[in-house]
Order: C-alpha cells, then structure tokens, then sequence
C-alpha cells in the first residue's frame, strides 16, 4: 500500500476503496448467476458456464491485489495471462452442448458454408471466401481453439525454464535472446485462436438460436481482448517512461497501478454485460436430456 501511495498520493487510497466496492460487486453478480445457472439449467452445462463467467472474479481479484499490493503484479500478470483463454474454450463446448453432442452438431452443418472472414485481421480476410463444411475443415477449427488454451502454458513453461538459463530476458528483441520468438509465438496463437473462434461462432449461431450465443461469446471475447490490448500499452508506455516516476516507485510500477484500476472497472462492466446475457433460461424447445427430440436434430 505504502508504494500505491507513492505513486498516486492519495489518489491511490480511493482508488483501492473503490476497487473493492467493484470487486464486492463482481463477486455478487457471480454468486447470482451461480445460484439462476444451477436452478434453470442442466448440471452440464451449469458447470461450463461458471467456468466461462469465473474469468470475471479472477480477473477482477488479480487487479484488485494489485492496487493493494503493486509488487505482486508479476505474478497476478501470469495468472491473468493463462487464465484468459480458459472460458473462451469452455465456452466452445458450451455451443457443442447447446447441439446435444458433436455428432449431432456436425450432421446438421453438412450442408453450410463455412464463412472466413473475421477479426482480428479482417483486412486479410476480406477476400476470403466461404468455403463448403467438412469433417477435416471443422477438425482445423478445433486445433485452432485448443491451441488457444494450450499455447500460453507451454510458452509460460518455456520462458520459465529460459530466464533460469539467462537466455529469456522481457522485452529484449534481439536475435540471441527468446523473447522476439516466445513474444511472435504468442501473437500468432492469439490471432489463430480468436479467428478459430469467431468462425465457428459465426458458423453455428444461426442453427442455434436462442441461445445469445453472440452476446455471451462477445462478453467473454472483449475481456480477453481488453486485457491483453491494455497489457501491451501500459507496459510499454511505462516502460518508456510515458507515466510520473517518484522514486523509488518507477514509470513502469506507476503504469501498471493505472492499469489495473482501469481494467478493474472494466471488468465490472463486462461482468453486467455477460449477466444480462447469461442469465437466460432455456429455451422452451432446449431438451438436454432426449436427444431425438432436441432443436438440432430435428429436420429443417
């Protein structure tokens, strides 16, 4: 706390009053959703969807640690990091579960198209066409969402292991160090990952309504991408010098204080937006348990 106030002056002291007004808050909505998820929906999907609507109180817990205690920051920062992707996936099986099985799913996207245009390039994608769905296409759509989850882990891993050995150091682009690599991996799994995504969402949407599959994945998908969209600028601002510097408190330490807060009350936002989303009950023709008799399945 003594190094918030070095940073902020008292400013700092609101600012940690406030955050944990919004953090109680975070934890209220979640504890709301958990108790309408388990009353109006199946034990199945109850658990994915809490596991999507977790990364609110994680996240929100992880920024608020950090205003209370700013030196843990690097650690609260990699528990962020690898936690981000987790609900986006869940939430794939969710839509999955939504079809009953993949099986099901699969069957009824036989004859769709499979549109390719989507962010987070849509000026390279702009051309794309819209190719015809297959068993191997939608195989490839699947790598490129676990790879989402599973790519963080290993580069984490591997980052682990090279600055033990001195051959990782942050934020130094130079050709015998690891981080031009794990940082370039690390985009390309972003971009493949949030492309996988969209695509499959855009493909499945329409045979699944009713669902607000659009609402929910766009409050999961903008949490992840505000967060690591404002990680990338507050270091980098702060590391440049762009925020006051009060010694022994440096720009960097004074950026990262910022950012957490903002995203605090982002967070906070998004966690209203997925409730209003989430908090639906099935829809009257959802049956989860007979499978012959469920939307999906059913002739057009």
């Amino acid at each position: 706390m003594e190094e918030a106030i070095a940073a902020l002056g008292e400013l700092s002291i609101g600012l940690v009053i406030l955050g944990g007004i919004v953090t109680t808050g975070i934890y209220c909505i979640y504890i709301e959703e958990l108790v309408y998820l388990y009353r109006n929906w199946p034990v199945k999907f109850f658990l994915l969807k809490l596991g999507c609507l977790s990364i609110f109180p994680i996240v929100g817990s992880c920024f608020f640690l950090n205003l209370l205690i700013p030196r843990a920051t690097e650690y609260t920062t990699n528990t962020v990091v690898l936690c981000l992707p987790a609900p986006l996936v869940l939430f794939f099986w969710v839509v999955i579960g939504y079809a009953s099985k993949e099986r099901h799913l699969l069957e009824r996207l036989e004859d769709k198209l499979i549109p390719l245009r989507g962010p987070p390039c849509c000026w390279f994608c702009l051309c794309c066409p819209k190719l015809p769905f297959s068993k191997q296409r939608f195989k490839v759509v699947k790598v490129c969402i676990y790879q989402f989850f599973l790519t963080p882990v290993i580069l984490f891993i591997i980052a682990t292991v090279c600055s033990k050995y001195g051959v990782f150091k942050e934020l130094k682009f130079v050709p015998d160090n690891a981080a031009p690599y794990l940082v370039g991996l690390n985009f390309a799994s972003f971009f493949i990952g949030v492309y996988g995504l969209v695509i499959f969402m855009k493909t499945t949407s329409k045979l699944l309504s009713g669902f607000h599959i659009h609402g929910k994945f766009l409050s999961l998908q903008l949490q992840f991408i505000l967060v690591r969209f404002h990680f990338f600028t507050f270091d980098t601002l702060g590391r440049l010098g762009f925020f006051p510097c009060h010694p022994p408190v440096s720009s960097l330490m004074t950026a990262l204080y910022i950012r957490s807060a903002l995203l605090l009350g982002e967070g906070f936002i998004l966690s209203v937006v997925g409730r209003f989303f989430f908090l639906h009950a099935p829809p009257p023709h959802f049956v989860s348990v007979v499978d012959t008799n469920h939307p999906i399945n059913q002739n057009a």
